[in-house]
């Protein structure tokens, strides 16, 4: 009978052990870390996106991109990255500027699905 009680034990106090320390306790990866103040991931992610953004949109006429577009665009950074974004390329500008910051993106190490670039379907 004690043998079959101790690996329920052992399970149980490694959960709880688990649970108590530290790293898992305070495991958001979005916040800053609050000793050395680096950027969580999500963080460096979207300021590379920002500075990508930048320079790519001094190569393309502003009035190329749509108001929807580049404010679908403006407001998943004021967003910090996160949640479904819906910048939706309507023009063959567009389109290309899309692809050209999925490219540069992807460059950096990022993948597509962090991109705010898509359109949303009547199909549910």
């Amino acid at each position: 009978m004690i043998t079959r009680k101790i690996p329920g034990l052992l399970v149980a106090s490694a959960l709880l052990a688990a649970l108590a320390s530290p790293a898992m306790a305070d495991s958001d990866p979005y916040k800053a870390d609050m000793q050395t103040g680096e950027k969580s991931w999500r963080a460096q992610k979207c300021a590379v996106y920002q500075e990508t953004r930048a320079e790519m949109l001094e190569t393309v006429p502003r009035a190329a991109l749509s108001p929807e577009f580049a404010k679908a665009e403006e407001d998943y950074i004021a967003n910090g990255c996160s949640g479904r974004a819906y910048a939706c390329p309507k023009s063959k500008t567009e389109l290309d500027y899309a692809n050209k910051m999925s490219f540069a993106m992807m460059s950096h190490g990022l993948s597509g699905t962090f991109l705010p670039y898509g359109c949303k379907s009547s199909i549910q």
